[in-house]
């Protein structure tokens, strides 16, 4: 789990910590949204959030750690109040929050585009990338995890290599989107080729022959998969605040 400053203990809990820090990716979450990376200043955010720049760094010890932690916020506050139709580990489920998500994306840009940027740079601490990579590996590992028990993968097959190398993929054609190589009408369609192709290189047995009759589909029609609409819950209570670094 990603969090704040790696460098410094969490030595206690108080308001003042609480709403500072919600201050600051408050903040920090706007300005990804209304300007995205290239325009991303944090002087301009302490000025904003009523924070020393001091303070920004003793909480979350880098601008990119704190970008991060914005991003999986928000990532996080919509995922919590929606509840898909699919089940998770299931090719269907699969395919159903990757349409879903991405189509999300498309009102998103300059989150999307943080997003990769953050994901594809060299300079990123293991610990960052690895928390951006967890925002589509949960999903893909509960069911390649369930595949792997029931002999639904080939016998080549690494289940931590293959989540990564969908995530990898993912976020290529996502960043393709992003940077403008692909067009939105492209974006998704484009994007569960790619999912499905490798897929269809892993898998074997039922769930294989699921996937290739939608890339059949898809390919006959032009029509991605239609699948249930999510169903937005918002009885769902928000975690506790967990410890954070003095700052």
């Amino acid at each position: 789990m990603l969090t704040g400053n790696p460098e410094r203990k969490a030595v206690y809990s108080s308001a003042s910590i609480h709403q500072r820090r919600k201050r600051i990716l408050t903040e920090a979450r706007r300005m990804i949204a209304d300007v995205g990376l290239d325009g991303f200043s944090v002087r301009l955010l302490c000025r904003n959030a009523d924070v020393a720049q001091r303070t920004l760094y003793n909480a979350f010890q880098s601008k990119d750690r704190l970008i991060a932690l914005a991003i999986r916020e928000a990532y996080e506050d919509v995922n919590r109040y929606i509840r898909y139709r699919t089940e998770v580990d299931t090719l269907n489920g699969i395919i159903d929050r990757l349409i879903a998500v991405n189509t999300r994306n498309l009102r998103a840009r300059n989150y999307t585009k943080a997003v990769v940027s953050l994901y594809f740079s060299p300079s990123i601490s293991p610990d960052v990338w690895n928390a951006l990579r967890s925002m589509v590996f949960l999903n893909l590992r509960q069911w390649l995890d369930r595949l792997h028990r029931e002999g639904g993968l080939q016998p080549w097959i690494n289940v931590e290599i293959a989540a990564g190398d969908f995530a990898n993929i993912e976020y290529a054609t996502i960043n393709d989107w992003a940077v403008g190589r692909l067009t939105d009408e492209q974006y998704i369609p484009r994007l569960v080729n790619a999912v499905l192709s490798y897929a269809l290189g892993i898998l074997k047995g039922e769930e294989r022959a699921m996937a290739a009759a939608m890339m059949e589909q898809l390919h006959a029609t032009g029509k991605l998969p239609e699948f249930p609409k999510p169903v937005f819950d918002p009885s769902v209570e928000a975690p506790a605040p967990a410890e954070v670094e003095d700052a």
